[in-house]
């Protein structure tokens, strides 16, 4: 299959080269407009669609870690990657795509490495009051959608990618977009050996090692169809996704080599959805079924060839989402947003006492105008039936003032109630799995300065936001004097802090200069006082690039404050995993249709470790080619 996927990119490559075609020099669409007229930004940012189309060929993962406010908790490349929001957990994260949650039944949460940003088009984050659609958000809302456009003709893009380890990636989208009719597929295959060196500090006297069976292979297929007619649009979209990984052993168990552990995963998230617009409003009907195949096996023996440790999990998760969503123009400026959402969530699993499932129906209305000419409203209620018993009424209110005296600015705040369902394995797991857990329950005071301003050729976006947030009946895995361990709601969780966020734009002559950058500061207790495991006090990133006609020089940095791994008030200092600085370096250049960029991670050859004992790379290359019809 890796052959296979070359061989199409070269083949079309130099079929492409011999053609005799004049290149214009490409050209990058600012959506600064957009962004300062629209109303709906007060708790939601989207991310750069230029930066979003540059960077396809990464994870979401490494999207979130270098240009987003989300700290992200890394296993290292091949590894697990989950996203903390406001202090919170990854189950806290509520990970949408088209609408549909992502967040798996089982576990409650997502793996970002398992998302290639080539799968998607925009990606919005959405915090506080902004999360009030769907239940589940108590940190944030990630939100991932497909975007496409008509009447463009051939659709070719190819890009490949060699880099350190013999890390691979091809890429291919191909499709014909008509007037009114557009059929678009993509395909994926990554895969490394993952063998990089690194310096083993959990063995005496310390080594320099090569990380063993830490290899990796993703691969997957997005079918679309979209046909538009009159004032209507059905849309059809496919996405299939398998990854087979080897998982290394922590530094300190790496001489033990008699333990096998790997993962085997797979979904298919399929949905047809249906559209009509009138002149003052739209409504959209929308169907999905999602399948998820999760297989975790781990056999351990001793010297002597006792088995220590067996686990073979293999659990499959059946989702079924029906979404009818209306949007209607009221009364002068005002809006009415209203939402009902049937859930039914279904899986079978070897670690279940048989086949667990689960239904969620969901009402939801929002209401959005001016109160005064600067002073905009946006109220919404929300209420859950869990198995058919009302989870309760969840309002949020976001008021935005557009300040008459200083042009550019405003002022945001909010306040939002919101909770999370337990998940299945919370529920069910045997042993240990709780029946009687209670949702957990949150409520978000925010607020933050928006400021946009562009003079001449100098564009500034910069925000500043505080937040605090309180969730009763935190679930949290504790254990037991039986040796295995349980969820409860176990306590309280105050999170509060500060983020900002800020970006400038420089163009002159065929020249420009982007600078980008977030810090955010995260205080996350329990009842006893101490910060949560995981979560830094400080993490910040900052991007910067500078393009002259087809060349273009980018620099990346991103930053993971002092993270415990312990609730232990009295830890020794091996729990505390030490801050780092990372610094990446990127140089491209454009030739007709192709782009060529060589790009040098972890630039000064840092030594750290994200999770406790978990190796992580020093410095490592990649050389990508990119062919774009």
């Amino acid at each position: 299959m890796k052959k296979l996927f070359v061989l199409l990119f070269l083949v079309v490559s130099f079929a492409a080269m011999a053609q005799d075609t004049i290149v214009l020099q490409s050209v990058e669409v600012s959506d600064y407009a957009i962004r300062r007229n629209q109303a709906e930004t007060a708790m939601e940012r989207k991310m750069d669609t230029a930066l979003l189309k540059r960077l396809n060929t990464i994870t979401m993962s490494q999207l979130l870690i270098q240009h987003s406010p989300v700290f992200i908790k890394t296993y290292g490349p091949g590894g697990v990657a989950t996203a903390s929001f406001r202090g919170t957990t990854a189950s806290h994260t509520l990970v949408l795509w088209n609408g549909f949650q992502l967040n798996a039944p089982t576990l409650g949460q997502v793996d970002f490495s398992t998302i290639p940003v080539f799968m998607t088009e925009q990606v919005a984050l959405k915090w506080g009051s902004g999360t009030s659609a769907n239940s589940g958000g108590l940190g944030g809302v990630i939100n991932i959608e497909n975007t496409q456009h008509f009447g463009e003709g051939l659709i070719l893009d190819l890009k490949q990618t060699y880099g350190s380890f013999n890390s691979f990636g091809s890429y291919i989208t191909a499709g014909y977009s008509w007037a009114s009719h557009l059929l678009r597929v993509k395909a994926y295959r990554t895969s490394s050996d993952n063998d990089f060196e690194y310096n083993n500090i959990g063995v005496i006297p310390h080594q320099v090692m090569k990380q063993k069976n830490g290899e990796f292979v993703d691969y997957g297929l997005m079918p679309e169809y979209q046909w538009r007619f009159r004032n209507s649009l059905i849309t059809i979209v496919s996405w299939n996704q398998w990854s087979d990984r080897n998982c290394p052993q922590i530094m300190p168990n790496v001489n033990n080599s008699s333990t096998k552990e790997y993962t085997e995963n797979g979904y298919s998230r399929n949905f047809i959805s249906y559209k009509t617009y009138w002149q003052t409003g739209k409504i959209e009907i929308k169907s999905a079924y999602f399948y998820e195949k999760q297989h975790y096996f781990l056999e351990s023996y001793t010297d002597i060839g006792t088995p220590v440790t067996k686990i073979n999990s293999i659990n499959d998760a059946n989702v079924f989402h029906q979404i009818i969503d209306l949007n209607q123009d009221v009364y002068k400026s005002w809006k009415l947003n209203a939402k009902v959402q049937w859930d039914h969530e279904q899986v079978s699993s070897n670690n279940y006492d048989g086949i667990k499932d689960r239904d969620i129906m969901s009402f939801y209305a929002a209401m959005t105008g001016k109160l005064l000419k600067p002073l905009d409203l946006r109220l919404t209620l929300r209420n859950d039936l869990v198995d058919w018993v009302s989870a309760g009424f969840f309002p949020t209110a976001t008021l935005s003032y557009s300040c008459i005296f200083v042009k550019g600015l405003k002022i945001n705040v909010g306040y939002s109630h919101n909770y999370r369902n337990p998940s299945l394995n919370d529920l069910y797991w045997n042993p240990g799995g709780n029946p009687d857990l209670r949702p957990e329950n949150g409520k978000t005071v925010d607020g933050n300065l928006a400021f946009l301003k562009k003079i001449g050729r100098f564009s500034l976006e910069s925000q500043v936001g505080a937040y605090y947030s309180e969730v009763k009946d935190w679930i949290q895995w504790v254990p037991t004097t039986y040796r295995y361990w349980v969820p409860e709601n176990v306590a309280t969780v105050i999170a509060y802090g500060s983020e900002v966020h800020l970006k400038l734009n420089y163009n002159i002559y065929h020249c420009k200069f982007t600078v980008s950058g977030n810090y955010v500061y995260s205080h996350t207790t329990d009842e006893s006082g101490q910060q949560l495991i995981y979560i830094p006090w400080h993490h910040a990133n900052a991007f910067a690039e500078a393009r002259w006609k087809m060349l273009y020089l980018n620099y990346t940095m991103e930053y993971s404050g002092e993270r415990k791994t312990s609730m232990n008030a009295n830890e020794f200092y091996g729990f505390r995993l030490l801050p780092y600085t990372l610094h990446h370096v990127a140089i491209g250049a454009q030739v007709r249709r192709f782009n060529v960029e060589f790009k040098i991670n972890n630039l000064t050859d840092v030594d750290y470790m994200a999770v406790l004992w978990r190796a992580m790379p020093g410095r490592s290359f990649e050389i990508s080619l990119n062919y774009k019809l």
